[in-house]
């Protein structure tokens, strides 16, 4: 085990690319997108020269935690974070009516800003790569046995409205609200055995060329769109294959292609408008991914000002310290600040855990999280586990817009990492002989 700081011509290149695709973001922002979501409170960002010179330390800040390439897990989820939760947080951060004047060194934006950090700084430690582990072929056929009796499971309960029909998506999400209700058994059961197993069930199939692994994680995806509306596993099935392809043969992803990849598909949105008028990409993905967080930050900014700290309230933990259980924090900001007790104002771990406990809160989970990220890593290098790649995925994605609790129990990580532990125990042979090194 050992710390690398090493910044090189690849890392300045990357903060150059950094600057741009923030800067792009801003133009696109005020110039194509917020008005899509202005009705909800989204409205341009005010830029000057400070914020400028801001941009210019963020941007070079971010690609020294992100580092040259993704070439672990860890990498996988601190990129991610940082592709995804900066420019909302950080920079488009105050384009809304909620916190109008919100700095980035305060409040919400800075609790993503020092958690961030820290996990970034967690990733810095590095193991050299082993060849110790265990055989995961043997406990594969029984998470898919498992995984097949969940989809079976949800099909009986869902059956009377199970549908793979467009148009009825929302109906359909609806309805599993009450059939799979949140904090029920059968919510767990379903969405446990299911998001939490197909991510790893079909990087198998991928890596391995496994017809029946790759075929049972699409069969969940078609599943969770059949009985509760969920688009969200089709983009996680799609990043899982091309991770898991482009894994298998190169070994890593230079962290500058991701970025080019970002600033063509800002550039690609402006021109769709530009021709017809009206931009899908800006739309569907631009305002979905950062408009909108970055309006619901300024949410978690009001809210934090008006109702002080939640202390976990919402969660097991304040009950079993003998408080009431409250209704969950992203329920609360629907009902008090948009007057909709049925609208889910899902944010980030890091904005949850700053309404939990301010900025404690923030670094106790982002610890635990940097904990996450240096186990990962350590089965990645040490004990040639592959598959923590899609969990790394699977982690990050979903601590996006959940909190970390919610993450770990509800979403099936922490049995995901249990399960990946156990199969990469040292058992006479080595684990995945077939990992790029």
């Amino acid at each position: 085990m050992y710390l690398s700081t090493r910044i090189d011509k690849a890392m300045i290149a990357n903060g150059l690319l950094f600057f741009a695709y923030f800067l792009m973001l801003v133009w696109v922002n005020n110039s194509y997108a917020w008005f899509l979501y202005e009705y909800l409170g989204a409205t341009p960002k005010d830029v000057d020269v400070g914020f400028i010179l801001f941009l210019v330390g963020l941007s070079f800040l971010m690609s020294l935690l992100c580092g040259a390439s993704i070439s672990r897990p860890g990498d996988l989820v601190v990129v991610l974070l940082v592709l995804v939760l900066v420019p909302h947080a950080l920079v488009l951060n105050g384009a809304n009516t909620f916190a109008p004047g919100s700095l980035p060194f305060s409040g919400a934006p800075l609790a993503v800003l020092l958690g961030i950090t820290l996990v970034g700084l967690s990733n810095k430690v590095h193991f050299r790569r082993g060849s110790d582990g265990g055989d995961g072929r043997r406990y594969m056929p029984l998470l898919a046995a498992i995984n097949v009796a969940v989809l079976i499971f949800i099909l009986v309960k869902s059956i009377g409205y199970f549908s793979l029909d467009y148009t009825g998506q929302y109906v359909r999400r609806a309805l599993a609200r009450g059939v799979f209700a949140a904090g029920s058994a059968d919510g767990y059961l379903a969405s446990i055995g299911t998001q939490a197993f197909f991510p790893v069930l079909f990087a198998w199939g991928v890596f391995r060329k496994s017809k029946m692994f790759f075929w049972l994680g699409i069969a969940n995806v078609l599943v969770l769109w059949g009985a509760f509306g969920q688009k969200y596993p089709f983009f996680v099935l799609l990043l899982v294959y091309l991770l898991m392809t482009y894994f298998r043969r190169f070994g890593k992803i230079r962290v500058s292609w991701l970025l080019l990849f970002a600033i063509a598909f800002l550039s690609l949105g402006i021109i769709e408008h530009e021709v017809m008028g009206y931009s899908y990409l800006n739309d569907y993905f631009v305002r979905r991914a950062f408009v909108v967080p970055a309006s619901l930050i300024g949410v978690v900014d009001l809210f934090s000002n008006l109702h002080g700290m939640n202390a976990y309230s919402d969660t097991l933990i304040g009950f079993m310290m003998g408080g009431e259980r409250s209704e969950p924090l992203s329920f609360q900001m629907g009902s008090k600040i948009f007057d909709n007790p049925d609208l889910n104002a899902n944010v980030n771990f890091l904005a949850i855990a700053y309404l939990q406990l301010e900025y404690i809160g923030v670094i106790l989970e982002s610890l635990l999280v940097g904990g996450v990220v240096v186990l990962l890593n350590y089965l990645y290098m040490r004990r040639n586990a592959t598959i923590a790649i899609p969990v790394a995925l699977l982690f990050a994605t979903k601590i996006l817009e959940q909190s970390l609790l919610t993450v770990m129990l509800g979403s099936g990580v922490f049995f995901m990492l249990v399960f990946l532990v156990l199969i990469s125990m040292p058992s006479g042979s080595a684990l995945y002989k077939e990992t790029p090194s």
